[in-house]
């Protein structure tokens, strides 16, 4: 038996991780589930993760911890412990490689290979920063095969989709229209609809048959959009629709909203996977996105639109502190936005490899590789 722990109550990245890879799991073998729970909590789940929470533990049951590193060691097991990490940014925090050297931390699970990278500068800097006699022997073991170190223990278990909730259905030819699904906070946000909003409204106007409908995640909070656009807007007037919906949505409404429109636009500063860019994948359409984050692993030059940026250190948050995010060029998302709108017969050839690409990276598959990697 595997026993999970992690919040699935909401509608943050780590909520959808851990409802969607628990109940993906729940279909290959038997879970136990661990999650916070508050009055009336019953009303939010279904009978198989009801019953999920009744199973009593197990001796030496594997346990799998989707949280932040720093709580990995209050919910270790006496079996095989899997830890994910989930983050972003060119580097991790420093304070989590001692949480990561913990021997009892079997696998450390990764979503692709953006973090892991971000996990194996910070531990090289960490080593290089120590006394060199002193990391002598932990310098030599990461040289040997059979070592458990930290860049050992990481294993890629992409996040995936699930394909019976995602689907293409015809989409509406009245406009062309761009979707964005994120959280945002301010215009230092690590997802990047500021960047969008800027080249929607430098690159459109209203005589252009266009428009932008953005999905604001409630989880991260809903600031004043109207009072931003006014921000990034070129100028007073003639400028092309945008709209924002703010709802807490039901997760599996979000299919009809992704298929609203012709290309999904995601000009995030950083990414550990970027969940949403493969939900629109799985609705068939192309995802113009930036070429640092997890999303690099399977968004290409085929099923989507790749644009860079300059890598620049983190300054407004304390969390990231030495840590860079890409500030993205809005030259090139311009660009690719235009090329979209004038050519939507390739933006749909390009959707349905992107639905191809999802097709084939469901929470099922996750599931069974971390099941081939304990078994």
């Amino acid at each position: 038996m595997i026993h999970v722990i992690g919040t699935i109550l909401g509608s943050s990245g780590y909520d959808i991780h851990t409802r969607q890879l628990v109940n993906a799991l729940d279909k290959q073998t038997e879970v136990r589930l661990t999650t916070q729970v508050f009055p009336g909590f019953e009303r939010l789940i279904n009978d198989r993760e009801l019953e999920m929470l009744k199973r009593k533990p197990e001796v030496n049951e594997t346990t799998l911890i989707i949280t932040s590193p720093m709580a990995w060691k209050l919910n270790l097991g006496t079996g095989i412990n899997l830890c994910y990490c989930v983050w972003e940014g060119s580097h991790i925090p420093k304070s989590w490689i001692e949480e990561m050297m913990n021997p009892r931390v079997d696998y450390i699970l990764v979503p692709s290979e953006h973090t892991k990278k971000a996990i194996l500068n910070t531990w090289m800097d960490w080593i290089n920063e120590g006394n060199p006699e002193e990391y002598k022997e932990t310098l030599e073991m990461m040289n040997r095969a059979e070592t458990n170190v930290i860049r050992d223990k990481i294993v890629i278990i992409p996040h995936g989709v699930n394909t019976k909730l995602f689907y293409s259905k015809e989409k509406p030819k009245d406009k062309f229209r761009f979707i964005a699904n994120k959280g945002f906070r301010n215009l230092e946000d690590r997802g990047g609809i500021q960047y969008l909003i800027k080249a929607y409204l430098e690159e459109f106007t209203s005589k252009d048959n266009v428009e932008l409908l953005i999905k604001l995640n409630p989880a991260y909070g809903i600031p004043d959009m109207n009072k931003l656009v006014k921000q990034l807007a070129p100028r007073d007037n003639d400028l092309p629709p945008i709209n924002f919906n703010p709802l807490n949505l039901k997760y599996e409404e979000l299919v009809n909203f992704y298929n609203l429109g012709q290309v999904f636009v995601s000009p995030t500063r950083a990414e550990a996977f970027n969940i949403p860019c493969l939900e629109a994948m799985a609705c068939g359409l192309p995802c113009i996105t930036t070429n640092f984050g997890g999303q690099t692993d399977y968004v290409n030059d085929i099923n989507g639109y790749i644009i860079g940026g300059q890598i620049t250190p983190v300054m407004h948050d304390l969390m990231y502190e030495g840590i860079s995010w890409l500030t993205p060029n809005i030259t090139p998302l311009k660009a690719f936005m235009r090329h979209c709108y004038n050519n939507p017969q390739e933006v749909a050839m390009k959707g349905n490899f992107a639905l191809s690409v999802a097709r084939n990276m469901s929470w099922d598959e996750s599931a069974k590789k971390i099941l081939n990697l304990i078994n």
